[in-house]
């Protein structure tokens, strides 16, 4: 039987691109399908990704019949700042067992990124680095919280018999408020007494909610804070402005302004966390979003969630030492707890990222999802 690969280019090709998936998950309780409207502006290279980037999306088809997803693109932003030739692949889906056809995607992605002169493959993203990050390698027993992916456990298995090698694991936290009580009075003592010591210092003011009414000037801010607050990682390179924009766009339908929470000190800010309802409780009932009826069927699962997700608490590291992290980590619980949360979801971090994991570690919070990035030299 023949295997091609083609390049995505009607919008019937679109459609198949994303229909693909279900073939793979109809089997899989756990699985949340990505929106059709997000997928659909990337397939038409309007995702913000293509004002700093560039991707193709590609058909894997044996005897006319789809059997392969794949993305292939070159994050320039990100090369450039680091000096880097690396291309990234994404929308990476195959059926289980077909080890053939997903050997002949990535063939075929090295292969892309050599005439683009590019010297690495790096992936999964879809495309930008917060979308899709890694594949996952543990927690296939419960569905993934907001803005993350899930995949069937051959995946990474594949990678490695590709000759991927291990880049990066980035960690999911779970906590359920039952381990408190549902108090944040019975909260570690050591995060307690170091937000103590803080709102001593700094005063309630130190923290504040986002003001919505002011958008434009809060992303500013916020886009500095966090890549300043990553800039520690060793293998971070700034997001651009116009993919934080973007990212923030798509989430304001979901934001409540007492879980976006701000650090300032000296008027300015230098740190921030955000929670947002884990909607994906929600979205696993609406068939991605792709007809009428199925906003309608969002509407009704939003009543029944009942988790959080922490996307992320971001500090300038010239703010470090202040205690303004324990003191956003424990108004945020607080919060969610006052909503009626009754677990919360911290993803996704670093394994290598310093704050943020000595945090969770110390709040009681398990590691319940991990997703690895892999790299290949071509």
């Amino acid at each position: 039987m023949t295997l091609t690969i083609t390049k995505v280019e009607t919008p019937a090709d679109r459609r198949r691109f994303y229909r693909f998936a279900w073939q793979v998950y109809r089997d899989d309780p756990h699985w949340v399908p990505h929106l059709w409207p997000q997928r659909k502006a990337y397939l038409e290279r309007k995702a913000a990704f293509f004002s700093y980037g560039e991707g193709e999306f590609w058909l894997a088809k044996r005897d006319g019949q789809v059997v392969g997803t794949i993305g292939t693109a070159i994050d320039h932003a990100r090369n450039r700042d680091r000096g880097e030739q690396v291309a990234i692949f994404g929308f990476f889906e195959v059926l289980t067992g077909d080890y053939e056809t997903a050997a002949a995607m990535w063939q075929h992605a090295c292969a892309w990124a050599r005439t683009h002169g590019m010297i690495e493959l790096q992936g999964p993203f879809s495309f930008a680095a917060n979308e899709d990050p890694g594949f996952l390698v543990q927690g296939f027993d419960c569905a993934p919280a907001i803005m993350m992916g899930h995949n069937p456990p051959h995946y990474a298995e594949f990678a490695g018999r590709f000759g991927f090698e291990k880049l990066l694991d980035g960690l999911a936290y779970r906590y359920d408020f039952s381990q408190i009580d549902f108090d944040i009075d019975n909260a570690p003592a050591v995060l307690k007494r170091i937000a103590g010591r803080c709102l001593e210092r700094h005063g309630a003011g130190a923290v504040r909610r986002a003001r919505l009414a002011e958008w434009d000037q809060e992303i500013l801010r916020l886009h500095v804070v966090y890549n300043k607050s990553l800039a520690v990682l060793p293998d971070f390179s700034p997001l651009e402005l116009a993919e934080f924009r973007s990212q923030a766009l798509a989430l304001k339908p979901l934001l409540d302004p007492d879980l976006v929470m701000i650090a300032e000190l000296d008027g300015r800010a230098v740190g921030f966390s955000l929670g947002l309802p884990n909607i994906n409780e929600a979205l696993i009932h609406a068939n991605g979003l792709q007809y009428p009826w199925d906003y309608l069927c969002l509407a009704l699962a939003r009543r029944k969630i009942t988790g959080a997700s922490y996307k992320i608490l971001a500090l300038d590291p010239a703010a470090w030492g202040h205690g303004l992290e324990a003191v956003m980590f424990l108004e945020m619980g607080r919060t969610l707890i006052a909503k009626g949360y009754t677990w919360a979801d911290g993803s996704l971090t670093s394994e290598d990222n310093p704050q943020t994991n000595k945090l969770a570690t110390r709040f009681g919070a398990r590691v319940y999802r991990r997703y690895r990035q892999f790299r290949l030299r071509i």
